[in-house]
């Protein structure tokens, strides 16, 4: 199954995502079951690409969108392997990855994520209570589940602009 390209150049849209539109064209060259199928967004030389993993397919649309409107390019995957194939082989500047994933927690995926790219930032989030100190060793940042989308946006943005000082 082919990718069109003119359909993955525009960002979600809240109508697709609500009527499930989006698996009608997908845009990856391999076949996933989910619902919400990845969409590369247009980039420019300047905007940051975001990749989000979440199993769960409503935080995963939510943050898709706001980052999107945000101005970012954003990929997503729903599942852990999902997420490391669409990292090994996509430019990402940033993972926004979930903790507690069926297939596998996220401190295992960050941990090989870095393997693969380690100046890539990682900010890890979780609705769980408690998670692990070290869970978070191999990410740049952790934040709870639930807090504002500002206070999130903002600590991406901090992180991005850290990797850029550092390169």
């Amino acid at each position: 199954m082919g990718s069109n390209a003119s359909d993955c150049a525009n960002p979600i849209s809240l109508h697709e995502l609500l009527t499930s539109q989006i698996s009608k064209k997908p845009c990856s060259t391999r076949l996933f079951r989910p619902i919400l199928r990845t969409r590369y967004v247009a980039t420019s030389m300047s905007r940051s690409t975001i990749l989000c993993v979440d199993d769960y397919e409503t935080s995963l649309g939510g943050w898709c969108l706001y980052l999107q409107n945000a101005g970012y390019s954003v990929t997503t995957a729903r599942t852990a392997q999902e997420g490391l194939e669409r990292f090994a082989v996509s430019p990402v500047d940033l993972v926004l990855l979930d903790y507690a994933m069926p297939d596998s927690n996220g401190d295992d995926v960050a941990a090989t994520m870095k393997r693969i790219k380690p100046d890539v930032r990682i900010l890890m989030f979780s609705g769980v209570p408690h998670v692990p100190e070290k869970a978070r060793l191999h990410v740049d940042a952790f934040l709870q589940k639930g807090l504002s989308p500002n206070i999130v946006l903002d600590k991406i943005r901090e992180l991005l602009t850290s990797s850029h000082k550092a390169a």
